[in-house]
């Protein structure tokens, strides 16, 4: 993660934004191995999403606690003719996706981008009220909301073939600083949103796949769950009670047991002890590769 120089004033506002972080360009994780075990799971899971209801209920899950964000935007495409596509996550109710051209949020995403690639298309962590478009006020919640947040980090995937970016905003009411001084922050940021990234594209191809086999295929996987339904087999495959998932999830039993038979029939097994066995299988089967992943990333 590097900040910007002298750069001249634009819609950001004043230089005060571009004030540097000591060791922003350091790329060691530093993780203990409690946090180690839990990046390992979170990367499996990432490998397994292939529907939306999946990809927000993992973003919402260990990545939120992860890399800190209330609101994520994402935008891709070709940002050069400004032919891009633009999606919102959040857990702020009422906050949804925001179509271009009719919200400031698109002169956001347009900053944003825009000092992204200044500063070497590297993690940059924003004072969100800096970065925010002062002009055109907008009472959409979308931009209430972004009005409220206190930091903005700011990165992508640039895609060399195509010509094209992703570019990822996670908004937190948390300071930026406060969000630096977590243990390997800016590692965490490089390896987490080419994660996303690579999640978030799964998920548009399935959306967008129209043969006749695609729908099929995605049903009988075993892992195809609503995210609740994802949430309580995680739990249930960590040795979780019912009376456990409920009081964590504040629901009845009766509800938790509804669930655990529509997941049972979904994923084809018939009691607890296999349910978990087929989610740790399914996380098992992708572990190498993340490891050699997380190897990697921590060597650099």
């Amino acid at each position: 993660m590097r900040p910007e120089g002298n750069a001249p004033t634009g819609s950001f506002g004043p230089p005060p934004i571009d004030a540097a972080f000591l060791g922003l360009a350091d790329n060691v994780l530093g993780l203990d191995p409690l946090q180690e075990a839990k990046l390992v799971r979170v990367l499996c899971e990432s490998r397994l999403i292939q529907r939306r209801t999946e990809l927000i209920g993992w973003l919402q899950g260990d990545v939120r606690r992860m890399l800190p964000h209330q609101i994520l935007v994402a935008a891709w495409g070709d940002f050069t003719r400004w032919n891009i596509k633009c999606d919102v996550v959040s857990a702020i109710p009422a906050v949804r996706s925001v179509p271009l051209g009719r919200c400031p949020a698109e002169e956001f995403i347009r900053n944003s981008y825009r000092r992204w690639v200044r500063g070497g298309k590297e993690p940059l962590l924003l004072d969100a009220a800096e970065a925010a478009p002062q002009a055109l006020p907008c009472n959409c919640p979308l931009h209430l909301a972004i009005s409220q947040m206190r930091s903005l980090l700011v990165h992508g995937v640039c895609d060399k073939l195509s010509g094209c970016d992703s570019l990822y905003l996670f908004l937190d009411s948390r300071s930026r600083a406060e969000l630096y001084a977590q243990r390997g922050f800016v590692a965490l940021t490089h390896l987490l949103v080419c994660q996303i990234d690579q999640a978030w594209r799964r998920v548009a191809a399935v959306q967008l796949d129209d043969l006749p086999a695609a729908q099929p295929a995605a049903r009988t996987r075993p892992l195809s769950l609503s995210d609740r339904e994802r949430e309580i087999l995680s739990r249930l495959a960590r040795g979780s009670t019912n009376s456990d998932i409920a009081q964590a999830l504040e629901i009845s039993l009766f509800t938790v047991k509804n669930h655990l038979k529509r997941i049972f029939r979904k994923i084809g097994v018939t009691n607890r002890t296999q349910a978990a066995a087929r989610y740790n299988d399914a996380l098992v089967a992708s572990e190498r590769d993340v490891s050699t992943a997380l190897a990697s990333t921590s060597r650099s």
